[in-house]
């Protein structure tokens, strides 16, 4: 580690208030398809005035930074990634309060407790978001969903901008669209209002999520190690990529431990260990075949780091 980010360190270590820095830490351990190899520094802030103070610091001594959810969509590269990684946690990013229909979640909340946690409280309107892994934040950026889209009951969300300021944003200011939105690159969402329906019946909410989810285990491989759907659904088709693939007999097809999905073609699994390498040498041979059988130009839907 150079000089620049220990003395970074230091700065951001005197203004800390629960935060928790690793060096060199392995980076599988934080995605779900569990690939990655080391980064320089790991920085989970204490609060988003730490988070504020703390990116000010680093932009001025120009390191590189990127801030991650839960792993559930970014490819982590394979060796070294020389930035510091900010992961949104603890008590000041990761909660969820309730007050009647309206819900205040972290931008750190873990999207399947939050959706589970409103129904148990009779609570509806989360419910479509079932079996999806990431984050509150980063599940807003990309307008998550299954069978609705997280930007369906949002009210507002509370933003770091780029120049430092915390500020909060109604719905209506944001444009979004299928699994994007119009967030600048470098705005980190902090925390989320959103407002659903209380009716109270706590029991048929549950049972609405098992059956969701039960649908969702039969036609999509949540339990192996996954990055979601790998392609966007190309917007002028009505053949989605998942079927695209599937009818170019494409599933199956293997690069190293990287596997297409038998279950759902737009996923791919780590069958053990696989790579960045092989991920990505898999999306490109996928990409081709899906473009020879269809004239269609896929766009990953993940994030691919270098």
């Amino acid at each position: 580690m150079d000089k620049k980010t220990l003395d970074a360190l230091n700065d951001i270590s005197a203004n800390s208030r629960g935060s928790a820095v690793f060096l060199n830490e392995s980076l599988s351990r934080h995605t779900t398809i569990r690939i990655g190899g080391t980064v320089s520094v790991w920085y989970e802030p204490g609060t988003p005035e730490e988070l504020s103070f703390s990116l000010s610091v680093l932009k001025k001594k120009k390191i590189r930074v990127i801030v991650i959810g839960n792993g559930s969509n970014v490819l982590m590269p394979d060796g070294h990634l020389d930035a510091v990684v900010i992961k949104l946690a603890g008590d000041a990013f990761d909660y969820a309060h309730f007050n009647g229909g309206m819900v205040s979640a972290g931008a750190g909340t873990h999207l399947p407790r939050l959706v589970s946690e409103c129904a148990s409280r009779g609570l509806a309107g989360m419910e479509g978001l079932v079996g999806i892994p990431g984050t509150v934040g980063g599940g807003i950026v990309l307008n998550a969903g299954y069978r609705t889209s997280i930007s369906d009951r949002l009210l507002n969300v509370e933003i770091l901008t780029s120049k430092g300021r915390i500020t909060r944003r109604k719905k209506e200011e944001i444009n979004f669209a299928y699994r994007r939105s119009s967030f600048d690159r470098n705005d980190i969402i902090i925390g989320a209002v959103f407002e659903l329906d209380p009716v109270r019946d706590a029991p048929y909410l549950r049972e609405r999520l098992r059956d969701l989810f039960v649908k969702k285990m039969i036609s999509q491989p949540l339990d192996e190690k996954t990055l979601g759907c790998v392609f966007r659904n190309p917007e002028d088709r009505e053949t989605g990529s998942g079927r695209m693939i599937d009818l170019a007999g494409l599933k199956g097809m293997r690069e190293g431990g990287a596997v297409v999905s038998e279950k759902h073609g737009n996923f791919i699994v780590n069958s053990g260990g696989a790579t960045a390498s092989d991920v990505r040498k898999l999306m490109k041979t996928v990409s081709v075949r899906v473009k020879e059988r269809f004239s269609v130009d896929f766009v990953p839907e993940i994030n691919i780091l270098e």
